[in-house]
C-alpha cells in the first residue's frame, strides 16, 4: 500500500496485544485528532484481555491504518476455519477467539476476519519528502513482489542482523515491531533508518516489563504509556 501525506502528524504504534486501555491512554497522550493519522503496525490481537473494546475503538477512527502482523493473520485464520469452514493456512491460538465469541456473533466474527484479511502487509509511506516502509516484521526493497508474504510480518533468514540495523537501504527508513526492544523503548539504529517500536506491552499479562510505545514520524519524537 502506498500512501502520501504532507503537513499532518503522522504516528506508529505496534503490538498492541489487546490492550485496549493503554490504547486509549496513548490516544490521549499524543493528543490524536481527525487532522493526524496514525498507523498501527500489526498484532492488535492476543495476550491481553480486551479484543472487542480494542477493535470497536480502531474502528471509530477513520484515520487509522492497520497493517497485518502476525497474530492477526493467525486470528483471522482460525476464524475463518471455525466459522467459514475454510483452511487458509497454519496458525497459533492465543485467547482472542474465545475472548470475541463472548461478545460477537458469529456473523460479527466472520466480519472481523475479514476486516483483518482486507488490510495490507506493509505501508510505503511518503511524509513531506521523507520516504517510509512500514511492516510488522521486517522491509523489503520490493515487497509486492515476496511470493511468501509471511516474511513481512514473521522475518526471513536475515532477520536477525535486520533487527540490529545491520542490513540497510537507502531508499526509505524502516519502522517495524514484531520483536520488543531490549530496554522496553523505541529503538532507533544509529544510521537512523531503522525503527524499532515494539516496547512489549503484550508481555505485561505474563507479569514481565512493558509499555506502549507510539513515534511521530515528524519529528521522532516517542511517546508511552
Amino acid at each position: 500500500m502506498n500512501l502520501t501525506i504532507n503537513h499532518s502528524n503522522v504516528y506508529v504504534v505496534s503490538d498492541i496485544h489487546n490492550d485496549a486501555d493503554g490504547f486509549i491512554a496513548m490516544l490521549k497522550v499524543i493528543g490524536f485528532s481527525a487532522d493526524d493519522t496514525l498507523i498501527i503496525d500489526g498484532d492488535i490481537f492476543d495476550r491481553g484481555d480486551k479484543p472487542v473494546e480494542l477493535y470497536f475503538e480502531i474502528l471509530k477512527h477513520p484515520n487509522i491504518y492497520v497493517i497485518q502482523g502476525n497474530h492477526d493473520v493467525w486470528v483471522k485464520r482460525e476464524i475463518f476455519e471455525k466459522y467459514a469452514n475454510e483452511q487458509v493456512g497454519e496458525y497459533i491460538s492465543y485467547n482472542t477467539v474465545s475472548l470475541l465469541e463472548q461478545r460477537l456473533t458469529p456473523v460479527d466474527m466472520i466480519d472481523l476476519a475479514k476486516w483483518i484479511d482486507s488490510k495490507p502487509y506493509y505501508i510505503n509511506l511518503a511524509l513531506d519528502g521523507e520516504k517510509f516502509q512500514i511492516a510488522h516484521a521486517q522491509t523489503y526493497l520490493t515487497p509486492e513482489r515476496l511470493w511468501d508474504k509471511s516474511k513481512l510480518y514473521m522475518g526471513d533468514g536475515h532477520y536477525e542482523e535486520f533487527i540490529r540495523g545491520r542490513e540497510e537501504n537507502d531508499a526509505f527508513i524502516s519502522v517495524v515491531g514484531h520483536t520488543a526492544t531490549e530496554e522496553r523503548k523505541i529503538w532507533k539504529s544509529e544510521s537512523g533508518r531503522t525503527i524499532r517500536i515494539d516496547c512489549g506491552v503484550g508481555y505485561k499479562c505474563y507479569q514481565c516489563n512493558g509499555q506502549l510505545g507510539a513515534i511521530r514520524l515528524n519529528d521522532r519524537k516517542e511517546f508511552y504509556v
